[in-house]
């Protein structure tokens, strides 16, 4: 088993590698803005109002688009809307500012899209002299339920290149 853990991590390396040494000379699509029909525009323009709200704390405004159902996915767990709602308004993770560096839009059908952001975020962390700085990829998927569309999930997961990341900097764990 730590044999097969090795060879993956060994291969996810060298597939970070391999994008940095690309990014060199620009970054792939998916580091850089999309421009989007004019279908997908409403998603990546809710996907910045997400940001936005997640920024001022504003749970209350939060709570018209989060679904009831929704499921939040961090580095140190996953809980649902109430919960992520909680953090948010209460301040134990402040969403400071995120700094998008690119917005892909996808329709999954038609009552379901997906927007999928390169960002790197600054929260403040249980206080305000924690401030963490995180190069994410973030998924947001967006359902239609009875007319009305809802976030249904928010997902993070770290990244190791392209903008907003130091080539000098240790990697992170």
């Amino acid at each position: 088993m730590k044999n097969l853990i090795y060879k993956a991590s060994m291969a996810l390396a060298a597939f970070f590698i391999a994008l940095s040494a690309s990014a060199q000379e620009g970054f792939p699509p998916m580091f850089s803005n999309q421009t989007h029909s004019a279908e997908a525009q409403p998603f990546a323009n809710l996907s910045q109002q997400i940001w936005d709200l997640m920024a001022a704390k504003d749970a209350v405004a939060l709570k018209e688009i989060y679904h009831p159902n929704a499921m939040f996915v961090h580095m140190g767990g996953y809980w649902g809307t109430e919960q992520e709602l909680m953090i948010i308004g209460q301040g134990f993770i402040h969403y400071k500012h995120a700094e998008v560096y690119g917005v892909d839009v996808k329709q999954i059908n038609e009552e379901n899209w997906a927007v999928y952001s390169t960002i790197k975020l600054d929260a403040v962390l249980g206080g305000a002299d924690n401030i963490v700085t995180t190069p994410f990829f973030v998924t947001q998927t967006f359902t239609r339920e009875n007319g009305k569309w809802w976030m249904t999930a928010m997902v993070f997961t770290t990244r190791n290149a392209g903008p907003g990341i130091d080539p000098n900097a240790p990697a992170a764990h």
